[in-house]
């Protein structure tokens, strides 16, 4: 069970989100590192932290730098996506502007790379910069359509490899570095973290096409309404889309209200693209537990194997 170490990083991000000095910054990186969140990439840290052990302090540290480090990613992501809302609430360029946006993102990337500094992991610091040069490269990728279906979804995958799946590798390999894991294992939990990423992604954006509000906590299709090519819209596009389509007329914009959204959202549903990008989460799935199988036995690897299922079956 990581519950108990999960408080632990709590902790270690309430000091993060501590500058009284500047009471401004104090109140942003409040709301964005205490903001309830899944914890996704520190309970996977703290997943493979329980196989191979490690320094508990250490651990959080990395556990707590890993979401700090994906909340700078949101906070700046929400400016050049120009999203309103982060997790239900307004995000951070709205609440207060766009200027203190930025700000906050880059004191957000600094305290991650600090938290990282104090564990004199070179390895670990390295991990941490490629990541950050895949996060960022990944929003020069942009999945568009022009009836070439193979290349929209070579550069999807390109991008949640980059953009979800990296960080979700680093979380997983540096907390097998800190462990001491012989390179090989470190490998197999790369590939587990990179993988399962993989898989969550295209959840993520399957559950925008046919999540319900209630559980997902945001609108669905929003991704539609942005304009953005996610796997499902690829596959639909695929086979199924004319030049009078519904799906299209959403994503160029020739249609916007939420009668049209809904229309389109249907015509997504009802061709069977929902499940045909579910089958290639599952296959990411699998991916993620065939590299799981390859890391040492233990009660804590069947924790982890919970929560890969957990990840990719969920419901928001």
């Amino acid at each position: 069970m990581v519950a108990p170490r999960l408080a632990e990083v709590e902790d270690v991000l309430r000091a993060c989100s501590r500058v009284p000095e500047i009471p401004l910054l104090e109140e942003v990186l409040g709301a964005v590192l205490l903001a309830p969140g899944k914890r996704l990439r520190p309970a996977l840290a703290l997943h493979v932290a329980a196989i191979v052990g490690g320094r508990p302090e250490a651990v959080a540290k990395l556990a707590a730098a890993t979401e700090v480090l994906h909340s700078a990613t949101l906070v700046h992501d929400d400016i050049v996506d120009s999203s309103p809302e982060r997790r239900g609430q307004p995000a951070v360029h709205v609440m207060w502007s766009q200027k203190i946006a930025v700000l906050a993102g880059d004191y957000l990337f600094a305290t991650a790379a600090d938290l990282v500094a104090q564990l004199d992991r070179p390895v670990i610091v390295r991990l941490f910069a490629a990541t950050i040069h895949d996060m960022s490269t990944s929003e020069f990728v942009t999945p568009t359509y022009d009836d070439d279906g193979k290349l929209a979804r070579e550069q999807y995958l390109r991008k949640i490899g980059h953009k979800t799946a990296s960080l979700f590798a680093l979380a997983c390999e540096a907390a097998a570095v800190l462990g001491d894991c012989p390179a090989a294992e470190q490998k197999a939990f790369r590939d587990l973290g990179w993988s399962l990423g993989m898989a969550f992604q295209i959840t993520d954006d399957i559950l925008d096409i046919s999540g319900l509000v209630a559980e997902t906590g945001k609108p669905v299709g929003t991704d539609l309404r942005a304009g953005l090519v996610t796997l499902p819209v690829i596959l639909y596009l695929g086979d199924r889309a004319g030049d009078d389509d519904p799906v299209r007329a959403v994503l160029t914009g020739k249609a916007t209200d939420d009668a049209d959204v809904m229309q389109a959202l249907d015509a997504i549903k009802s061709s069977g693209a929902v499940e045909d990008a579910a089958a290639v989460a599952g296959r990411y799935a699998v991916q993620a537990g065939a590299a799981l199988d390859r890391v040492r036995p233990s009660p804590s690897r069947e924790s982890l194997a919970a929560f890969i299922h957990q990840a990719t079956e969920r419901t928001r």
